[in-house]
């Protein structure tokens, strides 16, 4: 009985070693697969990068991806890709491929301005800018309010109280300052002053209404977030209802 048992043992033992030989024979032969499997870089987008955006090194990442992947169409050349101007959105994580962006000649903000909108550009400090924190491809809202002014008009004397009233929604902004991309914060030089105007995209009806609430009333734009395409129709509010409690104001058709 103790033979058997022994001879049972040693199979037992070389039945193992076969088995690890099999298992390291199998990963090495999958090893030199895939060693053998040429591996090419390409740009790939970091973040979700907008449509009529320009490209900055930040918003890319160099992955390796074999050869052969025949649904792979970017590149690896970073400098086709840095400084032009997407033609539509490129998803976080999609490859930068080239037939997507503008080349050359067409990196200009007359190619930026979507179909039936114009440009306007309207001035703006700190405040009026969130802070700050806008960028081009944004969408903001466009809050104008209008000083308290009398009108005499013969015996009859009209009283404009002090109004403040969201003019403009989903309004995409196209540049700021003389640059069609916002620099950072960590960009822009110490001392150097921030920008002094931002360009807008709108219909021209708009544009009359920007126009006139800008030489008439002070301005203020509001960041809305990503995707946020939503409208709110608003009254508007008088100084009088800050202060008072008083009912909404009515406005004239």
């Amino acid at each position: 009985m103790e033979g058997i048992n022994r001879k049972i043992w040693i199979l037992a033992v070389v039945m193992a070693l076969c088995t690890s030989l099999l298992v390291y024979f199998y990963i090495a032969r999958l090893n030199r697969q895939e060693a053998e499997i040429p591996y090419t870089g390409v740009y790939i987008a970091k973040e979700n990068i907008p449509a009529r955006v320009v490209i900055k090194e930040d918003m890319l990442m160099l992955v390796q991806v074999p050869e052969n992947a025949s649904l792979i169409k970017g590149t690896g050349d970073k400098s086709q890709i840095v400084g032009k101007l997407t033609k539509e959105r490129v998803l976080k994580g999609e490859p930068v491929v080239l037939e997507r962006l503008y080349q050359g000649e067409k990196n200009t903000l007359s190619y930026v301005i979507p179909k039936g909108k114009r440009a306007v550009t309207i001035g703006v400090n700190e405040v009026a800018e969130v802070g700050d924190f806008i960028t081009q491809g944004d969408l903001v809202d466009v809050i104008a309010t209008f000083e308290e002014k009398d009108k005499e008009l013969g015996a009859r004397k009209i009283y404009y109280p002090k109004l403040t009233k969201v003019i403009l929604q989903n309004v995409q902004i196209l540049g700021i300052g003389q640059s069609m991309r916002m620099e950072t914060k960590e960009e822009r030089k110490e001392g150097e002053k921030l920008p002094v105007s931002v360009t807008l995209a709108v219909t021209l009806e708009e544009a009359e209404r920007l126009v006139l609430a800008d030489e008439s009333g002070v301005l203020r734009l509001a960041l809305k977030p990503v995707s946020d395409t939503t409208t709110v129709q608003t009254p508007g509010v008088i100084r009088d209802e800050m202060t008072y409690g008083k009912g909404k104001l009515e406005f004239a058709k």
